[in-house]
């Protein structure tokens, strides 16, 4: 279940967006379904969320950001040695951007257990990346 996307430098987002499925403040929301955590714990998810903003503001460039970390993740060792550097759309109203990596992060539950999976592209490589679970409560990388 997805709990979180964020993602900065890509297509038309220039700083770090999120995008939240975890129902804010303390007390149960009654559209919020719970989601037991591995380690004891749990969180109130939305089931469904919308994204709201005027025309030519990003909305729909947030799903593609989505999409574009899936086919990061599906082709990019498979397909990226044919190319002459790393297939990325960066924010393009801003020339330092080129020069900047694109943030992609995810977290989610699997089994009960969170995990937290990101990297950052630059124009020849993937810059970092990253993986931490949290079993029993705590960071595990």
């Amino acid at each position: 279940m997805l709990l979180r996307f964020r993602v900065a430098n890509v297509r038309s987002l220039r700083d770090e967006q999120e995008l939240s499925f975890v129902a804010p403040g303390d007390g149960p929301d009654a559209s919020a379904n719970p989601v037991d955590l591995a380690g004891g714990g749990s969180l109130s998810v939305l089931p469904l969320i919308g994204i709201f903003g005027a025309n030519a503001s990003g909305k729909s460039n947030v799903l593609t950001a989505m999409t574009d970390m899936r086919n990061a993740v599906l082709n990019s060792y498979a397909h990226w040695a044919s190319y002459d550097g790393i297939p990325r759309q960066v924010f393009s109203l801003d020339p330092k951007s080129e020069s900047e990596p694109s943030f992609f992060e995810v977290d989610v539950v699997i089994d009960g257990v969170r995990w937290t999976y990101g990297f950052e592209l630059g124009a020849k490589r993937v810059e970092s990346e990253w993986l931490h679970s949290y079993p029993h409560g705590r960071r595990q990388e």
